[in-house]
């Protein structure tokens, strides 16, 4: 940058905008402490002053309570990790909402407004209302609510924070079960581990100075405070040290004429006017994570100051801005001269702690509560259905499919109805267990929530089909056995007998139910061959083995004799003749 640009820009910034109102305008070098109130007067009225607010506290709803929350919950849920441990830690967190708003007491105007009169001997003097501000952000400050990861001291957030006196601004946060505990913790002590800092920038116009500053440059590039050049990421502490250091090295030189009895508020204008010949801003976030210093360090020496205004820590874009060295190519010396007025902006700060909130509400379950978020209208019970290890091959060779169906009678009269289709492609591919769900419908009952009916449809290989009864029971488990079995019938006679009775063969016809039809089989047992080794192998239901038989005895000249039983012992006689 070359000489004559910087001179006209700084000719740029010691205009005054045309378009500013000076009705509103205040004399920014003139600003008072006045009962810890700081009040500027006006431009066109020196009467009349304005005030900068100085407090920020937790929003109150109409009944006059803070608009807090601080809702711990519990997750009771099984724990997964398949210990024998009977005490285990539930799941859970907790969820902070609060509101904060800033503000000035109608008392603390009304003393600065008497501390006003008596300084200058006059009752014409009001302090009419506040300073509006231009734009304002906040930090949150806490160590608690820090993601993990993040170092112990974070802003956790950052946003725009409103420029009207009164305005609220919400926070919320969720938080893991040790965090709610160590911010309970914390509550409980004089200081809580959660801070917010408010930066608000307003303008005003500044006095008239017989002051000049030199700028030797080729000091300035050899001063150990600009070494890296542009790559450096700067805040405004680190800022104000740099210009500081510029002046007792002589590469800058303030020269001032007659007697100026404000200097902090020349060094506020020189600064301003330094930072923006020097620095760039950049916001935080997009500042690099090594290169941020100590943004954090700076946060926290706010802490407690109650925004104190006048400090060279005001200069530039405030507290929440990082800046960045600008490519300084200029060389030789530059002066700047002071003796007009200028407009410039200052920021200024007020810091919040949440305080004594737990002392004070600590018991008001409208505040703090913990709860358990078990909600029956939320729960659902699951239904898990095995298949016996022993019913798993006859997938293959004797059953294509079992249709298992839940009714669940809900106290207010609903009905849920679900079904968990089973073959063999089910089994071999289910990714998991075979599960049917219920939910809960005015099921003020528990236990008889727990209880429903099932039944089953079997369908069988080479026909047939089997529907069980409804059955009821309480059971998370419904366990499918074969409702069938399998049996032998032996078939027992004397040869002997058989030959004496010139038989020469025997024709066993056997019949017996299947599920809803009838399964036939046949046997012919020749006199001459031993019978020991014949029988029939039958399928059977369960509990049901009655069966029906004919025996059919052929003799040697061709006679036939025939007869009919009905039998369930499992033994058939041919030599009954």
């Amino acid at each position: 940058m070359t000489n004559k640009a910087i001179i006209a820009s700084l000719a740029l910034l010691l205009i005054l905008p045309q378009n500013h109102t000076n009705a509103q305008q205040i004399q920014i070098d003139r600003g008072i402490r006045a009962a810890g109130l700081w009040c500027f007067p006006l431009l066109n009225d020196s009467l009349s002053y304005l005030y900068l607010p100085n407090q920020a506290f937790l929003s109150r709803d109409g009944e006059g309570r803070p608009q807090f929350s601080l809702m711990r919950y519990v997750d009771n849920r099984a724990p997964v990790s398949g210990n024998a441990t009977t005490i285990t830690e539930a799941a859970g967190g907790a969820i902070l909402h609060f509101l904060v708003e800033y503000n000035t007491h109608r008392d603390t105007v009304e003393a600065a407004q008497r501390y006003l009169r008596e300084l200058f001997g006059t009752e014409e003097i009001k302090v009419k209302g506040p300073v509006i501000f231009e734009k304002g952000s906040y930090s949150l400050i806490s160590s608690v609510l820090t993601p993990a990861g993040q170092r112990t001291s974070s802003m956790l957030a950052l946003g725009s924070a409103p420029v009207l006196e009164g305005s609220k601004i919400a926070l919320s946060f969720e938080l893991t079960p040790q965090k709610s505990k160590i911010l309970l913790e914390s509550f409980q002590m004089s200081t809580p581990d959660i801070s917010l800092s408010f930066d608000f920038s307003f303008t005003g116009l500044t006095d008239a100075y017989q002051a000049e500053l030199l700028i030797d440059w080729s000091e300035v590039h050899q001063s150990q405070a600009f070494q890296a050049g542009g790559s450096v990421y700067f805040i405004s502490a680190d800022v104000q040290a740099s210009f500081d250091k510029l002046r007792r090295d002589n590469a800058i030189r303030l020269v001032t004429s007659g007697e100026d009895t404000n200097m902090d508020a020349l060094l506020n204008t020189v600064y301003d006017k330094l930072l923006n010949l020097m620095f760039s801003p950049v916001k935080p976030e997009n500042v690099p994570e090594d290169k941020r210093g100590g943004l954090m360090d700076a946060l926290s020496s706010l802490t407690g100051s109650k925004g104190l205004m006048g400090s060279r820590k005001t200069t530039g874009f405030g507290i929440h801005a990082g800046f960045q060295l600008k490519d300084m190519r200029s060389e030789g010396t530059s002066r700047l001269n002071f003796n007009s007025r200028s407009v410039v902006s200052r920021h200024h700060y007020i810091v919040f702690n949440i305080g004594d909130i737990y002392q004070r509400y600590g018991n008001d379950q409208n505040h703090f509560r913990t709860i358990n978020i078990f909600d029956p209208d939320f729960s659902q019970r699951e239904v898990h259905v095995s298949v016996d290890g022993s019913l798993e091959p006859e997938f293959t060779s004797f059953i294509n499919s079992v249709t298992v169906t839940l009714r669940k009678k809900h106290e207010g009269g609903e009905e849920t109805i679900s079904e968990l289709f089973v073959d063999k492609n089910t089994l071999a591919d289910a990714p998991g267990p075979l599960v049917m769900v219920y939910g809960s419908l005015k099921d003020t009952d528990r236990l008889k929530w727990l209880d429903y009916d099932y039944k089953s449809i079997w369908q069988f290989k080479r026909g047939g089909s089997y529907t069980t009864d409804w059955n009821t029971q309480s059971a998370s488990m419904i366990n499918l056995f074969a409702p069938y079995e399998r049996r032998v019938i032996e078939v027992i006679g004397d040869n002997e007998v058989l030959l004496e009775n010139n038989i020469r063969s025997v024709i066993v016809e056997l019949s017996y139910r299947f599920f809803g039809e009838i399964r036939k089989s046949r046997l012919i047992i020749m006199a001459n061959e031993p019978v020991s080794d014949k029988f029939f192998e039958i399928t059977q239901p369960v509990n049901d083995y009655t069966y029906e038989y004919t025996v059919k005895w052929i003799k040697q000249d061709g006679q036939q004799i025939s007869k009919n039983y009905s039998d369930s012992s499992g033994i058939i006689f041919i030599d009954n003749l």
